[in-house]
């Protein structure tokens, strides 16, 4: 008998299988699970740094798709800026590739050292969009 906690790991190694072909060559596929299970909690808050600026917090919010392809709506908040809000969507398996590259970033680094941020391709797709 299978019980809920079970199938929730299954189903979870089972998604974990139809996205690891779309990451296993991306810089930092060795964060692939630490990337999956941030995908799965579908939010994450952090700092972006900008150049002679001082930094912008941001949250990124979205609903992980059950499959590679499926869409992945997501809402970026920019917190210093009244109504900064932008609602986008991509490919599921684009989202796990950004998160593989935040993985990536925070490897090493003590626990709490530096705030979060996303890469830089991230920015410029959403932004430039």
């Amino acid at each position: 008998m299978e019980t809920s906690t079970g199938h929730h790991v299954s189903q979870s190694q089972k998604q974990m299988s139809l996205f690891r072909p779309y990451c296993a060559a991306a810089p930092g596929s060795s964060y692939f699970g630490d990337a999956m299970a941030m995908f799965f909690r579908g939010e994450l808050m952090g700092v972006r740094h900008i150049r002679d600026g001082e930094p912008i917090g941001f949250s990124l919010r979205w609903r992980p798709g059950q499959l590679p392809a499926d869409p992945c709506p997501c809402t970026l908040t920019i917190q210093p800026v009244p109504g900064a809000c932008y609602r986008f969507s991509v490919p599921s398996y684009q989202a796990v590739l950004w998160l593989l590259e935040v993985c990536r970033s925070l490897a090493g680094r003590p626990t709490g050292e530096q705030a979060v941020d996303l890469p830089q391709a991230f920015w410029t797709q959403v932004l430039s969009a």
